[in-house]
């Protein structure tokens, strides 16, 4: 019984947001309310933890809608500086294709963003440029987050690996689980950029891009590989995504992608706009460069003073600033910061109620009872297992590094008892996660509210999790495959 209770919040969750299509600030107070009950009543939660984790996720939440407000005053500024007609123009000069532009933004870029900075900051960064290029907003988010649904494992310079796995790596050595990871996304990588054009266009827009695709797989998928297998995990999406970017471009410009009518993204090459490219580019080069030189160069105690996202926020607000100035146009700044922060209210709302959820689910013990229930009846399976529990943690917690915190030490003793390769089970838990980012509530809501999409979390989560359980299959048959084929006694 208590199992089917433990699965309720998230039930509320999915059927408000998903079938019933609710405004998210409202199912997620609704959900947080719930499971509050729930703690207390069935899962004997005292309520001085119920008061204490509720603080923690508001606190948490209000680190992220800092993030947040930081992306929405860059989009002011793109937008009010013309800056984003310069970029769009400049960037169909390269290329006209659509199918092109969103797997290079979304996904080889977007690898890049998440090596530098984690906490699904480039969905926020990104989806409002492929706005500015002219998509509809719900593709944006949808390529956004299924782009940002392969690199969270070394996000942030690898730490949901380097801090996710602290807790067994005096049993496990940290070089075996970041080569493994390496291991699934070098086929993730694959995988990814497909689903997205097929998830967003269909099966048909496939059609004259399998030269490109497989070019950006190969090259990516081949640094990713050796990264992880000779170097570590704190550069390892920071040199796959700039290798993607590279090859993308040099492949348009060498051998190109044959035009298709169907997938022109029209634009009107006579743009108002006093900007130079370069200036119209200036803060996205700035934000590029930035991000990875703060995160190498500053203590990672410093970094997380105020929680990991903040610092992030306020590299970009710097950037908005800097670029105000760059770009003709400082007395813009306080006008694009104030119309960033009125854009947060609901946003906070439905954040500051989904952290709290997944808190509660956390401390009462609902979490590990649906995570122990999976792993009770995977028997031999359980390295298929392992995958669907670290999407779960990912889903709940809303990233990769609190469901490795979680879960990792419970693989380890579960595979252990069983007698098989802990490595694989760890490392598919974890790249799990990676793709459970992918539908987790808080990472909608956030992309949305940066393209403000309003009460569309629904139509948006519709599209990705298809892209979620085709990636979550894949693994599935890999860490099955590498278990007891292929890697069977790997860093063991």
């Amino acid at each position: 019984m208590s199992l089917i209770l433990a699965t309720t919040p998230i039930i509320v969750v999915v059927v408000g947001i998903v079938v019933l299509k609710k405004p998210t600030w409202i199912v997620s107070l609704v959900a947080m309310a719930y499971s509050a009950i729930l703690a207390l009543v069935a899962f004997n939660t005292d309520i001085g933890t119920i008061i204490s984790t509720t603080g923690d996720g508001v606190y948490s939440a209000l680190q992220t809608c800092f993030q947040l407000w930081s992306a929405f005053a860059l989009l002011e500024l793109m937008i009010r500086s013309t800056g984003m007609e310069r970029m769009k123009v400049t960037i169909s000069r390269l290329t006209t294709d659509k199918r092109v532009q969103i797997v290079l933004i979304a996904f080889c870029i977007g690898v890049f963003i998440e090596g530098a900075t984690g906490s699904g900051a480039p969905a926020a960064i990104l989806a409002p440029f492929l706005l500015g290029l002219g998509f509809e907003p719900v593709f944006a988010a949808a390529a956004c987050l299924i782009g940002n649904g392969l690199p969270p494992c070394f996000g942030g310079a690898g730490v949901p690996t380097i801090s996710g796995m602290a807790g067994i790596t005096d049993q496990v050595p940290l070089n075996a689980l970041v080569a493994m990871e390496g291991r699934f996304l070098c086929v993730g990588i694959f995988i990814v950029p497909v689903i997205m054009l097929v998830v967003l266009y269909g099966w048909k827009s496939l059609k004259g891009m399998w030269g490109y695709l497989l070019a950006i797989a190969v090259t990516m998928s081949a640094s990713m590989f050796v990264v992880t297998t000779f170097i570590g995990p704190e550069i390892a999406d920071l040199v796959t995504g700039i290798i993607g970017a590279i090859a993308s471009v040099a492949y348009i410009k060498l051998v190109g992608v044959k035009e298709n009518e169907e997938y022109v993204n029209d634009v009107d090459y006579n743009v108002q706009s006093d900007l130079t490219a370069f200036k119209a580019f200036f803060p996205y080069l700035l934000t590029l460069i930035a991000l990875p030189v703060v995160r190498f160069t500053v203590p990672m105690s410093i970094l997380t003073m105020y929680g990991y996202p903040t610092w992030i926020g306020v590299v970009v607000h710097l950037v908005v600033l800097v670029s105000a100035f760059v770009m003709g146009c400082p007395e813009k700044f306080i006008k694009c910061e104030v119309e960033g922060l009125k854009k947060l209210v609901f946003v906070i709302i439905a954040l500051c109620a989904m952290f709290t959820l997944s808190n509660i689910c956390n401390t009462s013990g609902m979490m590990s009872e649906i995570a122990g229930a999976i792993v009770s009846v995977a028997g031999k399976a359980y390295p298929a297992a392992a995958v669907i529990v670290g999407a779960f943690g990912a889903f709940m917690t809303g990233s990769c590094l609190g469901s490795n915190r979680m879960f990792a030490p419970m693989h380890l003793e579960a595979t252990t008892g069983l007698g098989i390769n802990s490595v694989v089970s760890i490392c598919g838990s974890s790249v799990g996660a990676c793709a459970g980012n992918m539908i987790c509530p808080n990472n909608v809501i956030a992309v949305n509210a940066t393209l403000e999409l309003k009460n569309a979390e629904g139509i948006v989560m519709g599209r990705t999790i298809k892209a979620f359980l085709c990636l979550a299959l894949v693994y599935v048959v890999l860490a099955m495959l590498y278990t007891y084929i292929v890697f069977p006694n790997f860093g063991m």
